[in-house]
């Protein structure tokens, strides 16, 4: 599939930043990091690497709320994770919540495995979040093609990401029109009546439009196998391949040190 999003990567004649950083480098770093995160056997090594994220997010200039705001979304579930390994998983009781007549009892095992999946998620996500927040999408789908990817997957992720802004614009369209004409004075089950009918007339809306969107690649002539152009124009600077370099030791020797402790 020919690449949607224009524009190529020049080699950086500026300073070297968590920005301007190479972004195969940022890209392929990202990944490895997430993959030793989620294996991490220790609570303080995975909560090292998420304050160390969540100060490069800060740094990179994204706000405290805002940094908040896309964090409750993993937050809320690792919490629900939290709480059910809490009254489920373990044989060490350490209390117990009543409920009417139910007693939960709670168990420590529980309570260390919930926190370090939760740590874990939340390392995860905030790696995610730096890594779209200081590298240009087409270059993180670029990278990936380069490890091999799957073609079908990048494709969908190109489609998602240059669609989705489109779908949450005629949401909001939507709902402003629907607010227009009293929408709002309406009871919650009336408006989440109303809610589900938008959500359908949406999903309807969007089938047509890649059904369209597909009969115009074919007509151009898309096929599935098809090789993309090169998206990066020059090799990574060394300067930058440094850089990984350092980045990749300093990950591999935090797997080594949960490898080492017990």
């Amino acid at each position: 599939m020919v690449e949607i999003m224009a524009g190529r990567t020049a080699p950086a004649s500026v300073g070297l930043s968590l920005q301007t950083l190479d972004g195969r480098v940022k890209t392929l770093l990202g990944i490895i990091a997430i993959v030793v995160v989620v294996i991490l056997r220790h609570w303080y090594l995975v909560a090292g690497p998420l304050l160390v994220v969540m100060a490069l997010l800060l740094r990179s200039g994204i706000s405290f709320p805002k940094l908040l705001l896309r964090l409750v979304t993993p937050f809320s579930i690792a919490w629900l994770v939290l709480l059910s390994l809490l009254f489920t998983y373990g044989h060490t009781e350490i209390g117990s919540l009543t409920l009417f007549h139910w007693v939960l009892p709670m168990y420590q095992e529980g309570l260390s495995w919930g926190a370090l999946i939760m740590l874990r998620l939340l390392a995860a996500v905030s790696i995610i979040t730096l890594l779209s927040f200081t590298t240009p999408m087409p270059e993180i789908l670029a990278t990936l093609r380069l490890v091999r990817i799957p073609n079908l997957m990048i494709d969908l992720s190109e489609m998602i990401y240059r669609y989705i802004t489109l779908m949450d614009s005629s949401l909001h369209t939507m709902r402003r029109a629907q607010l227009s004409r009293g929408g709002g004075s309406l009871p919650w089950y009336e408006q989440t009546r109303d809610l589900g009918v938008i959500a359908g007339v949406m999903m309807l809306k969007s089938l047509d439009r890649s059904t369209n969107i597909y009969k115009a690649m074919l007509s151009r002539g898309f096929e599935e196998n098809s090789a993309s152009p090169p998206y990066f124009e020059h090799a990574v600077p060394g300067r930058h391949l440094a850089a990984g370099v350092l980045g990749l030791l300093a990950i591999l020797a935090l797997l080594a040190l949960d490898l080492v402790l017990r």
